[in-house]
């Protein structure tokens, strides 16, 4: 039988859920907010409606998949809280993965299936001239890990032949190709929760479960307090 997982996309100005029955999505809901940050008030109505769709309760559920940053601050705080209060009363496990890996799904997808070796480099904006980033193979094995970037900097692209396509995904990516003209942007700015998947199902089969009690988002940096830009908090 095929786990049936709840994936929740929190990280970013996308607020997503998806439920996977093995590598299958089988239903999934989300939206952008442009001009403000809603996800408090919408998480909790796709979540309801995903089920729906499908005709099961929380209980029916075998884990909680999360998108657990780096990130919004106020975002991943929102996703970490409807997934503690989903696996507790239940005793699901809970899955967390990295957001910027879940990006780096979503750039396999949109490039297919090709012959040529390629990087990925997933890059989600900070503030100011940083961004969250992690560098990853065509494979989708992971070259770095998630840290913070400074954009005077151009990634160091160990293990990558000097002439191959790096693929750039992300809100991060757009400042960082005045820097690095050899970036290649694709057309993703922002993960769907259902690009947790394959992770997700990667973690079910080790096992490889948090502590929902414990579990703390990967913000990577302190929260810094200030004017929301376009509508998002400053992180």
């Amino acid at each position: 039988m095929h786990p049936r997982i709840l994936l929740l996309e929190t990280a970013s100005r996308r607020c997503d859920v998806a439920l996977i029955e093995g590598d299958r999505c089988i239903a999934e809901r989300g939206s952008m907010d442009l001009q403000g940050f809603q996800h408090a008030e919408k998480l909790h109505v796709y979540i309801e409606d995903v089920l729906r769709h499908a005709d099961m309760r929380v209980a029916d559920l075998d884990a909680v998949g999360l998108s657990a940053g780096p990130g919004s601050y106020t975002g991943l705080r929102i996703g970490a809280s409807a997934a503690k209060g989903l696996v507790a009363p239940h005793g699901l496990p809970l899955i967390a993965y990295s957001s910027l890996e879940a990006l780096a799904v979503g750039a396999r997808e949109s490039l297919g299936s090709s012959a040529e070796p390629y990087g990925i480099w997933a890059a989600m904006d900070a503030r100011r001239m940083e961004v969250y980033s992690a560098l990853f193979a065509a494979s989708g094995e992971r070259r770095t890990a998630d840290a913070p970037q400074l954009l005077e900097e151009v990634p160091i692209l160990e293990g990558f032949p000097e002439e191959l396509p790096i693929y750039g995904v992300g809100d991060g990516v757009e400042k960082a190709q005045t820097g690095w003209p050899a970036l290649r942007r694709l057309p993703l700015d922002y993960a769907q929760a259902r690009h947790g998947a394959p992770l997700a199902l990667r973690a079910w089969e080790r096992k490889d479960f948090v502590e929902a009690a414990a579990f703390t988002p990967n913000y990577l940096k302190a929260f810094r307090a200030g004017v929301p830009r376009l509508g998002l908090p400053k992180l």
